[in-house]
């Protein structure tokens, strides 16, 4: 009965490497820096969709087993990108990114503050865009061993191909116009799945009559999280937690994550870029709800189940044969936008910021498209190597997390620091990154700290320690801070610069977030 389910699949890859082939002949790819960046085309709501396809892959499955452990009050982890850092990247970092025409977000750090910033977070961000491929490839496969019964060597070498393809025949015009639909494919699986769950869970009467207790001791229906003060606690982000961490750490993968920005800097107009994080925002808040609640249903349902199968469970259990192929062909959408979103960031972060920057700076469009290819077909060879290291190490996933916690509280630190204070030195900068680092490094290590504060203390102490060491140094000038903070915009006196290209932006930001604390509020007043 698999040969079905597989047939589907197999189709899709086959589906999605003629399509692309299709597009980029259609299309082309342009010029060399419409090959990087895919130019300034894309609409509000294809920008945000395509910026979702990035952020979905195959791990969603796993956020499952999240809810099975925790609950549905994770929903507020995920809910801080409709109340604050969507709204927030939208009024400052877009406006800021827009005027400076930046092509990746490292270029920013250099000309803000000085190149060692800039060469540090390249290189970070690429091993990070690397691993995180290797990570994608890893889940995917596994996904097709244990749903179809397919060789993991195959299923890794299918789902490379598939991705490396359209990637490096189009660049990034290519990638946008695929992972456009690739995420309305994923939304509807994700959908499709959650909604088979909660029927089987009695609907939505069913999930308000839960009584099982979270393993925080709450209800499991319930959205309120734990409260605690405890910085050792074992809660996966409890209140605290997503106040002062889900917060920096959302805003670094809407802003200053490049695979993410790529794609907001693709926007055919500032005010688009603006729309499309709003968007975005909603979309992120509904997408590992489905997740959650998949954990939930199958809680209820089969509390002596191992977590990490929930997901699995409702696909191969629930779901007919045919059917499941057309679900794992959606989650094989996902793992593809996510794949081509780290091939193009991380060979266009090795070409912008490495090649272009310090070997070549001459290059013409031929030589630089050439070398993002072969940047391209460097990292997905990395990639599926690093994929036979993660399948023999129980803690792979855990440590690309933890990697993710060390790094991106360093990096929002000096990012708010750049673009809010004209105060802020270069020096300074550098030296706080590194400190950041190791401040973040040293207390993951040596400490039984909750990751959430370990990112915050790291964000707390790059952004501190920028501005205060900034007072021993020679300011910059202001004629060289001209579109780099948000106080020196050519044509827009700070600080609510996003309001000048949506001036509607601050009603939509108040209403996203009335509605979500509204609803919440509501959820709980009808589970009790």
């Amino acid at each position: 009965m698999k040969h079905l389910d597989s047939a589907i699949v197999a189709a899709y890859f086959v589906l999605i490497i003629v399509i692309g082939y299709w597009v980029s002949r259609r299309h082309g790819a342009g010029s060399a820096e419409e090959f990087v960046t895919g130019g300034r085309t894309r609409t509000w709501w294809q920008t945000g969709l395509a910026m979702l396809g990035m952020a979905v892959d195959p791990g969603y499955m796993s956020i499952a087993g999240l809810g099975f452990a925790w609950g549905l009050y994770l929903t507020q982890w995920t809910g801080v990108h409709v109340w604050f850092t969507t709204w927030f990247a939208a009024l400052f970092f877009v406006p800021v990114y827009w005027r400076s025409r930046i092509i990746t977000t490292p270029e920013y750090l250099e000309r803000r503050f000085n190149v060692q910033c800039r060469v540090v977070f390249s290189l970070l961000m690429s091993v990070l865009l690397v691993v995180t491929l290797a990570l994608g490839l890893y889940l995917g496969a596994l996904l097709l061993e244990q749903l179809l019964g397919w060789p993991f060597a195959v299923s890794v070498a299918f789902i490379a191909l598939a991705a490396g393809f359209y990637v490096i025949l189009g660049g990034m015009r290519t990638v946008l116009v695929l992972d456009t639909y690739q995420a309305l494919f994923l939304l509807a699986t994700l959908l499709l799945v959650a909604g088979m769950a909660v029927y089987h869970a009695g609907g939505l009467g069913g999930l308000a009559a839960l009584t099982e207790k979270n393993d925080a001791g709450g209800n499991l229906n319930s959205i309120i999280p734990p409260w605690t003060w405890d910085l050792g606690t074992p809660f996966f982000f409890h209140a605290q937690g997503i106040l002062f961490w889900a917060t920096v750490v959302g805003l670094s993968w809407l802003a200053c994550n490049f695979g993410m920005a790529q794609r907001l800097l693709a926007a055919r107009s500032e005010r688009d870029a603006q729309k499309s994080l709003l968007f975005l925002g909603v979309l992120v808040a509904i997408v590992p709800t489905c997740s959650f609640l998949v954990g939930v249903c199958v809680r209820h349902l089969h509390p002596e189940m191992a977590p990490d199968k929930a997901f699995l469970y409702v696909m191969l259990e629930l779901f007919p044969v045919g059917l499941r192929g057309v679900l794992a062909a959606g989650m094989m959408a996902a793992l593809l936008s996510t794949a081509d979103g780290l091939l193009t960031g991380s060979s266009a972060l090795l070409s912008e910021d490495i090649y272009l920057r310090f070997l070549r700076p001459q290059a013409g469009d031929v030589e630089r498209k050439r070398f993002v290819r072969a940047a391209e077909v460097v990292a997905l060879v990395i990639g599926a190597a690093l994929v036979w290291v993660l399948k023999e190490s129980r803690t792979a996933m855990g440590l690309v997390q933890a990697f993710y916690a060390d790094l991106f509280g360093v990096i929002v630190g000096v990012y708010v620091a750049g673009i809010f204070s004209k105060r802020a030195a270069p020096r300074a900068a550098f030296v706080s990154v590194l400190g950041g680092l190791a401040l973040a490094v040293g207390l993951a290590l040596a400490t039984d700290l909750n990751f959430a504060y370990v990112g915050a203390f790291s964000f707390v102490g790059t952004l501190a320690s920028t501005l205060i060491l900034s007072r021993f140094e020679t300011p910059v000038p202001e004629k060289q801070l001209v579109n780099l903070t948000i106080h020196t915009l050519a044509d827009v006196k700070g600080p609510w610069v996003g309001l000048k290209a949506w001036p509607g932006l601050w009603k939509w930001a108040l209403l996203l977030a009335v509605g979500w604390f509204g609803g919440s509020a509501l959820w709980e007043w009808y589970i009790r």
